[in-house]
């Protein structure tokens, strides 16, 4: 159980045993002293210490039960933050390679369903087993010396008790797995119906959405209701032969006091002690459904942190890139593939240090990826890539990503204002330093009409326009100035004119940048230092855009295509 474990988990877990033994031992005797006063009511005995003696019993059980559901509580939301911490840590250091695996709704639904389940199942059900356990085995004690008859006959009873939870809980365990994946399949295309709803009605997809929906919530109805019907019979089961010793008890201790072996007083005591003995097999038992709910969560994010990734041939002696306003690239027969089939294979390339290059080529054909491999998103199979004559698996990560700039062209904005947007990757940055970069973006003019200007706080990319979002992007980039610049289709859901204007603020202010800029308005890239034509993982043509233009091969007839 290592996800539960964390700083003063012992303790905690010590409180909550403690007061759980306490409180069982409590529960246990009061009902000898409840005897011990019904057989001596009518005598000449003084009672009333005894009656003393019980109410400070039920003060102490009263007050041993509010600590045990203090810690117990304080218990189970930090095992929560534990958990969820472990969780965004994995999150962030995962690869993309391995995130790509999980749907986005799956890992979500782990940060809240699967989390409370596990807090709520397994740690709140902690203190009703223990307290359970140590109630049994004191209850049976105490009976035995009371009658051993009675005793043996409730023991009986109680075995059938433990057959049925058995049966129930082996019928169900598999069913309640189901049931837990079906349930994260469901919040995860419930989540891609949200995000991808603006397409879904422009494609006028929604009859057929309501159609897949309905499937999946059919299959989880079907298996919900099977799941919990069948282990919601077990508490009323129990509780039937728990209802059945009680009056079995009551029947044969009115026998034994007509012979005499038992007192009336030692029957009322017996009679307490049966619904003491057998309310922890109902309790345990109603707790099972979600014992079994949390162990399915518990698996999943266990599964989940347990997802080994390496990085292949890394230094351990990472170095950081010195401070300079530009690098040299190069790649040097680099092989990479998503599958076992090679995409990238024996790619090489060189980009002088404050060179601009253009990365052309239809969809498909690796632009994007030697991108991903450049910012080490994924790991090579095979080659090196050298920034500054440094091979990047020896370069610190951080360091290797700080020097490099990407402008995308699905940038989102994260929630904050638009004055921390554009200090993302610079945060000490000064206002004048972020209305500055913002000024050479030509997003100025539009933050400037927001409701609070550069306080404005935005929750998400929707409030504003692709245009407006892309401008705070590329703002991030004239406030950060890094060595190199990545644009990927960065001015694509811009207008013409502000693109004009954009296209000479980013010259300016990356002038001496090594930049890489992925492109299919070719119109954009005219003046890059040489252009490179890829297709299926490998470099076709490479120049100039006059030499490729008189070269008539693949770049001129897509630009052409273009044109006409």
């Amino acid at each position: 159980m290592k996800l539960l474990k964390f700083k003063y988990s012992k303790f905690y877990i010590f409180l909550i045993a403690i007061f759980s033994v306490l409180s069982a031992i409590l529960t246990i005797l009061y009902p000898l002293i409840i005897g011990n006063i019904i057989d001596k009511i009518g005598s000449a005995n003084n009672l009333s210490y005894q009656f003393i003696f019980l109410a400070v019993i039920f003060i102490l059980l009263f007050i041993s039960n509010m600590l045990l559901n203090y810690y117990l509580n304080i218990y189970a939301n930090k095992v929560s933050k534990e958990i969820r911490n472990k969780l965004f840590s994995k999150v962030n250091s995962m690869p993309i390679k391995y995130m790509e695996k999980y749907k986005n709704g799956n890992i979500i639904n782990m940060f809240s369903l699967d989390t409370e389940n596990i807090s709520n199942g397994m740690i709140q059900s902690i203190s009703k087993i223990i307290s359970g356990v140590f109630t049994i085995i004191l209850a049976t004690i105490i009976m035995l010396k009371l009658n051993i008859q009675l005793t043996l006959i409730l023991l009986v009873l109680s075995l059938f008790m433990f057959i049925i939870s058995r049966f129930v809980i082996s019928r169900t365990n598999n069913m309640f797995n189901k049931r837990a994946n079906l349930l994260a399949n469901l919040n995860s295309y419930t989540e891609e119906i949200i995000n991808g709803k603006t397409n879904f009605d422009n494609f006028n997809y929604n009859e057929q959405i309501i159609k897949k929906f309905a499937i999946k919530n059919n299959e989880l109805y079907k298996y919900g209701y099977k799941t919990q019907f069948y282990s919601s019979l077990t508490n009323p089961s129990t509780r039937l032969i728990s209802n059945l010793a009680y009056i079995v008890i009551a029947i044969l201790g009115i026998i034994f006091c007509k012979t005499s072996s038992i007192t009336i007083g030692t029957v009322s005591s017996f009679l307490i002690y049966t619904n003491i003995y057998t309310r922890p097999f109902n309790e345990i038992t109603s707790v099972f459904s979600e014992i079994q709910t949390a162990l399915a969560s518990y698996r999943r994010v266990s599964i989940f942190l347990k997802t080994n990734f390496t990085v292949k041939n890394i230094n351990t002696n990472y170095i950081k890139l010195p401070e300079k306003d530009n690098y040299s690239i190069e790649f040097k027969n680099v092989s990479f593939s998503y599958t076992d089939k090679p995409f990238i294979k024996d790619f090489s390339l060189l980009i002088p240090n404050g060179k601009s290059v253009a990365i052309v080529g239809k969809t498909g054909s690796g632009k994007t990826t030697i991108i991903n491999l450049l910012n080490r998103f994924y790991e090579i199979d095979d080659g090196k890539i050298l920034i500054n004559n440094i091979n990047i698996k020896d370069i610190e990560l951080n360091n290797l990503r700080k020097n490099i700039g990407m402008v995308l062209q699905d940038t989102k904005i994260f929630q904050g204002t638009i004055k921390e947007n554009i200090a993302y990757g610079n945060p000490n940055a000064s206002f004048k330093d972020i209305e500055n970069a913002a000024k050479l973006a030509y997003a100025d003019s539009f933050i400037s009409n927001l409701p609070d200007g550069y306080n404005t706080f935005i929750n998400n990319s929707d409030e504003l326009s692709e245009g407006q979002v892309q401008l705070i992007n590329i703002a991030r980039i004239m406030l950060s100035k890094p060595p190199i610049l990545i644009l990927d289709e960065a001015t694509s859901n811009i207008d013409l004119l502000t693109e004009a204007s954009i296209k000479k603020a980013i010259l300016e202010i990356t002038k001496n940048s090594t930049s890489i800029i992925i492109a299919h308005r070719l119109s954009t890239i005219q003046n890059c230092d040489f252009i490179v034509f890829m297709d299926e993982g490998r470099i076709l043509e490479i120049g100039t855009h006059s030499e490729l233009m008189n070269k008539k091969g693949s770049y001129y007839n897509m630009y052409k295509s273009q044109f006409e």
